[in-house]
């Protein structure tokens, strides 16, 4: 997965700049995780419980996303994307699917989110 991270110093925000495919988990990543380390280091301890097989699935939602990690992948998605609309919503209406939710490789997503806290 390639990425790459950007802080404007006249904002002081910072972006993630990643592949169309995994767009949601950028918007995650810079809109709900943000700078909060305390969150990257639950994050972390939960992916190590994951990792040994101690945890089956692990959960964090947030306003706007969910992050949802098991033993083999990282979801990210929006909350609306959660709800079963079932056949409400018109098929052209339907959101750009890469903007609402991404899902990669656990190994994937403990390395962006290693970078990402390096970054910070």
């Amino acid at each position: 997965m390639d990425f790459e991270f950007r802080k404007d110093t006249l904002t002081d925000t910072y972006r993630v700049i990643i592949s169309m495919e995994q767009t949601a988990l950028g918007s995650w990543i810079q809109g709900t995780l943000g700078t909060d380390k305390a969150t990257i280091a639950l994050i972390q301890a939960e992916i190590d419980l994951l990792k040994v097989r101690k945890k089956q699935e692990y959960r964090l939602v947030g306003d706007e996303m969910t992050l949802t990690l098991t033993q083999e992948d990282a979801c990210a998605c929006t909350n609306s994307e959660l709800m079963d609309f079932g056949d409400v919503l018109e098929d052209d209406m339907n959101l750009y699917d890469a903007e609402t939710m991404a899902v990669c490789g656990l190994e994937d997503f403990e390395i962006i989110l290693q970078a990402w806290l390096e970054f910070i």
